[in-house]
């Protein structure tokens, strides 16, 4: 009867391991530098992690949580980035579990323009990805007003938030200064 209680705690503990860690993909940002992947805890067990070659495993090896560097990972999916299996106190080990990490990167092209005589109509600013937020002097909503930046070199941000993962892009917009004419005079 001891058998057979024992060999159902490890049979339950097992199915829940495997049936909890099924996440297909998970998405990182694009040169993350931790992404924390974990399963329930059983009490008497190692976990055994693998990363692919392009994370790499920060910390937490044994144990029933790991923090992974996707920093110099390429983007796009990787099948079976993250696996683990668990083992008993008496060797008995687990099925694998894995789960398959997408990173992104979006990168938002930003159509350039300018330069700009000072006091010209505002004109609207573009981007290749719809949905972000623009910043910097002169910007107004979706618009650059060359006559509320004033005359110089300007850097307009455009900043994209996709699945939690932040992109910004950056073109300057040059507004040439006023020439101030002196008065006529005669000789």
């Amino acid at each position: 009867m001891k058998n057979l209680l024992v060999l159902t705690f490890w049979f339950l503990a097992f199915s829940s391991f495997s049936q909890l860690t099924n996440v297909d993909p998970d998405t990182v940002c694009y040169q993350s530098p931790g992404s924390i992947y974990q399963i329930p805890n059983t009490l008497g067990y190692t976990y055994t992690w693998t990363v692919n070659p392009s994370g790499s495993l920060i910390s937490g090896q044994g144990t029933n949580q790991i923090q992974v560097d996707w920093s110099s990972a390429s983007t796009g999916l990787i099948v079976d980035a993250v696996s683990v299996f668990a083992t008993s106190a008496n060797g008995c080990q687990s099925s694998i579990s894995n789960v398959d990490v997408f990173v992104l990167l979006i990168e938002p092209i930003i159509t350039s323009i300018g330069p700009f005589c000072p006091n010209e109509p505002c004109v609207n600013l573009i981007s290749s990805y719809p949905g972000g937020i623009w910043s910097g002097p002169g910007v107004s909503g979706s618009q650059f007003c060359s006559a509320v930046a004033g005359s110089g070199n300007h850097s307009i941000s455009y900043q994209v938030t996709v699945s939690g993962c932040q992109f910004i892009s950056n073109i300057t917009v040059v507004v040439d200064p006023t020439l101030l004419i002196t008065p006529i005079f005669h000789n």
